[in-house]
């Protein structure tokens, strides 16, 4: 156990007996000897403005507990002192989400006990940050199908369902299945320009409740990993999906799979994007990574190396 740090503890669960299963767990941290300050958003923009506050008041360490949404705005408020000029506190996680896509591709247990106990254990490793129109993300951004199905699963249904909701939602898209069509250019030139079903901007491997859409992405290598799948029928699309969820699509014809540093997506007509899956509005999409490192609390053994698990 680590000698006695302060700590700033964000909490957003999905499910609300999450707060209470956490008491246990911070009065033991209290007991410990940390000094523990528990913050509960009441929307979910508060989170960044916690994170932010708790720069300012000299944290040793920021917990975020919930899921992909909480940790998105949590890093939006470390990066916004960082921004400022500010040395931000490393990052811990505690899944407590419905995909917890983030924290599952990390190896991060659900037991918020055993959590943070690999947080306190762990050791703090400098990872990228995602830019967006002048935000920020940690894992994956998608537009078209993809984020229509993660904007659309509604709250409540994630909490009756948990991951198969993202499943439901989707069905419905795979059904309609209407492509949009965009250009998307890199400082190297134009990389498509066309009809597409699902593009996604990864600076982290899994999106969308345990899809490895941008499988190859590596954290710590300042690039961003671009997928687009293009149209096509719903039998081709049918037959992707497992390879979408597998990881294992980079080689298929309608697939285009690149890293770059800068990306600009220009929409034809209005489309769903989100970024950790938080929709985003804008006529045009801005990528990049931002010169600022963030430092994460990784368990020990943990490992950043890109790819899908192996199978089984």
């Amino acid at each position: 156990m680590r000698p006695p740090v302060q700590i700033s503890l964000v909490i957003s669960p999905s499910d609300s007996a999450a707060v209470d299963s956490l008491r246990p767990h911070v009065q033991r941290l209290r007991d410990a000897g940390h000094q523990v300050t528990a913050y509960l958003p009441f929307e979910s923009v508060d989170a960044c403005r916690f994170a932010h506050d708790a720069v300012r008041g000299g944290a040793d360490l920021v917990i975020a507990a919930g899921g992909d949404g909480t940790i998105h705005h949590v890093v939006n408020g470390l990066h916004a002192a960082m921004d400022e000029g500010g040395a931000a506190p490393p990052l811990g996680i505690v899944p407590l989400g419905t995909g917890n896509d983030l924290a599952g591709a990390l190896g991060f247990p659900t037991d918020a006990g055993e959590a943070i106990r690999l947080i306190l254990e762990g050791h703090p490793t400098p990872i990228d940050v995602g830019r967006l129109n002048g935000g920020c993300f940690v894992n994956v951004s998608t537009g078209g199908v993809g984020a229509e199905a993660t904007e659309e699963a509604p709250d409540e249904v994630k909490r009756v369902l948990g991951r198969l909701a993202y499943l439901v939602t989707g069905l419905k898209k795979f059904v309609a299945l209407d492509p949009s069509r965009a250009r998307f250019t890199a400082p190297e030139g134009e990389l498509y320009n066309g009809p597409f079903l699902i593009f996604a901007v990864g600076n982290g491997t899994r999106t969308g409740g345990g899809n490895f859409v941008t499988p190859e992405a590596d954290m710590r290598d300042g690039m961003l990993d671009v997928c687009i799948v293009k149209e096509m029928s719903r039998v081709e699309l049918f037959k992707l999906l497992p390879h979408l969820r597998a990881g294992t699509h980079l080689e298929h014809p309608a697939v285009l799979y690149r890293k770059v540093r800068e990306m600009v997506v220009e929409p034809e007509a209005e489309l769903s994007v989100n970024a950790d899956g938080e929709p985003q509005e804008g006529p045009r999409y801005v990528y990049g990574v931002s010169p600022h490192k963030l430092r994460l609390m990784l368990p020990r053994g943990a490992s950043l190396t890109p790819g899908p698990p192996p199978p089984g």
